[in-house]
C-alpha cells in the first residue's frame, strides 16, 4: 500500500501566484544579516536590534507571511518592509490528503535570475507521537521516493535557505 492510497487531491482556488518580485526575502537570513539588511534600509542602529526581535518572532514563531499582520511594528516601518523585502512562502500548485493524514505538496518556486521556475514536493507523514517532513534541500532528489515528484527528477542545483525554510513553514501553518 502506499503512503498516499486514497488520496484527495485539491488545488487550492484563488492562492496569488508565487511573486516573481527581485526582492529578496528576510527568511533564512540570520539575526545579523537580518540586522545588515534592515541598516541597508535606513532603520536607526539603536532600533535594529528590537526590530530583529519583532521580526524573527513574527516569522518563526508565529509564522506571519504577511507583514501588515505584524502590528506591534510601525506602519511606516512595515511600508518599507513591504516594499524592500519579501516573506512570500511558495506558490501551492496541488495538495494531496491521504486517508493516513499524510500531506503532500506540490510548491512553485520562482526562478533565479532569468531561469525557470521550480517544482519541489513537500510531504508530511504522521506518525504516533510524532511527524515526518520530507522538505527539499535541492531541485531534484537522490532518494527517488516513489511517492514524491522530486524524487524521479535529477538533481538540478542547491536550494537557497529562505526556499527550505518556506517548505517548514508552509508546513507548519497548514
Amino acid at each position: 500500500m502506499s503512503v498516499m492510497d486514497a488520496v484527495t487531491i485539491t488545488k487550492p482556488a484563488g492562492q496569488p501566484r508565487t511573486e516573481l518580485s527581485p526582492k529578496p526575502s528576510l527568511i533564512g537570513l540570520s539575526r545579523e544579516e537580518l540586522g545588515n539588511a534592515l541598516r541597508e534600509r535606513g532603520v536607526a542602529d539603536k532600533q535594529v536590534k528590537m526590530r530583529v526581535s519583532q521580526l524573527w518572532n513574527w516569522i518563526y514563531v508565529r509564522g506571519i507571511s504577511d507583514f501588515d499582520q505584524m502590528v506591534n511594528i510601525a506602519k511606516d516601518m512595515r511600508e518599507m518592509l513591504k516594499q524592500h523585502f519579501t516573506i512570500a512562502r511558495p506558490e501551492i500548485v496541488e495538495e494531496q490528503v491521504s486517508n493516513d493524514g499524510t500531506r503532500k505538496w506540490l510548491l512553485r518556486f520562482p526562478p533565479r535570475g532569468a531561469g525557470r521556475p521550480v517544482e519541489v514536493e513537500t510531504v508530511y507523514i504522521p506518525e504516533e507521537g510524532r511527524g515526518t517532513l520530507c522538505i527539499s534541500s535541492q531541485v531534484g532528489c537522490s532518494l527517488t521516493c516513489s511517492f514524491c515528484h522530486t524524487g524521479p527528477q535529477r538533481p538540478v542545483r542547491t536550494r537557497t535557505a529562505d526556499a527550505t525554510l518556506s517548505q517548514l513553514l508552509l508546513a507548519r501553518a497548514r
